[in-house]
């Protein structure tokens, strides 16, 4: 069976020990109660000044966070007025190549509509020529 150091804990009553508490010296508890207290209160002033660390840490990220979002937002405008440009000129590129095609066609109507005409009436060859 186990008994605890003060019997008075007990709810027995045959138990109980009066001269156990006037026997226990309380200098000691209160010593170790003194030490506790001041490690929890290192412990807590530790605890405190990380908590301010962090905090100015987080103050700290956040506007170096805002700040890269600002430069990436302009960031994305500028590319993304590069990409309209860049679209602008596939689609030119694009209508550049329908005429050349519309050109060439042109070019093939010509030659046969003046190779059916008598030899006395056709023009000259028509001879594109760039530069």
């Amino acid at each position: 069976m186990f008994l605890p150091i003060m019997r008075g804990t007990l709810n027995l009553p045959a138990v109980r020990d009066p001269e156990v508490l006037e026997r226990l010296d309380p200098s000691g508890f209160f010593s170790l109660c003194l030490r506790y207290q001041h490690h929890l209160a290192l412990c807590g002033e530790m605890v405190g000044s990380e908590q301010i660390h962090l905090g100015n840490r987080v103050r700290d990220l956040d506007f170096d966070i805002s700040r890269l979002m600002t430069v990436m937002t302009e960031r994305q405008k500028k590319y993304a007025k590069y990409a309209e440009k860049l679209g602008k000129v596939h689609e030119l590129s694009h209508q550049l190549n329908r005429c050349h095609m519309v050109l060439n066609q042109t070019l093939e109507s010509m030659e046969t509509l003046n190779n059916s005409l008598p030899l006395e009436e056709r023009l000259e060859p028509f001879v594109w020529t760039t530069g």
